[in-house]
Formats: structure tokens, C-alpha cells, sequence
């Protein structure tokens, strides 16, 4: 479990939480908050971050964040990730 921390709104990393292993109520109000850019931008920023082995959601919140917000730019680093052994 990941108790919410911020008193205010989300942080960052709640959301790159709830895309990476939210439910899809949890999915359907996070795409509801990503209508304001400024939630979109937080999580544009923080969507690289994301655990290499969840790329098909990394994938599909990039393509949903720039349909919300086409000015988004979102490099999801793909070439630079490391296979380990």
C-alpha cells in the first residue's frame, strides 16, 4: 500500500504509482485530473522514471498525455535501457 503524503494534491511519484499499478477506477481519475496541464506536466515529467518492465503503460500514458496537451513532450528514454541478467 501507498498512503497518499501530500495534504494538498498529488505528488509525482503518487502518480507514477497509480500508472503503473493502479486500478482502472484509480486510471479513470487520473486521466480526469490530467485534463489540467499542470497535472499532465507532472506527470510528463516523471514518466521516464518508471520501472522499465511497465513500458506498455509508460507507452499508453505518453500517447494519452499528448492527446490531452499536444504541446507535451515525453521522452520515455527507451534506448537507454539496460538489459540485466
Amino acid at each position: 500500500m501507498n498512503p497518499q503524503r501530500a495534504t494538498i494534491g498529488p505528488t509525482a511519484l503518487s502518480l507514477l504509482n497509480i500508472v503503473q499499478r493502479g486500478s482502472t477506477e484509480q486510471w479513470q481519475d487520473l486521466y480526469e485530473k490530467c485534463r489540467d496541464l499542470g497535472v499532465a506536466r507532472q506527470l510528463a515529467g516523471i514518466l521516464p522514471l518508471r520501472d522499465p518492465d511497465l513500458m506498455p503503460s509508460a507507452r499508453l500514458w505518453q500517447f494519452l498525455l499528448q492527446e490531452l496537451h499536444p504541446e507535451l513532450k515525453i521522452d520515455l528514454n527507451e534506448s537507454q535501457r539496460e538489459i540485466g541478467v
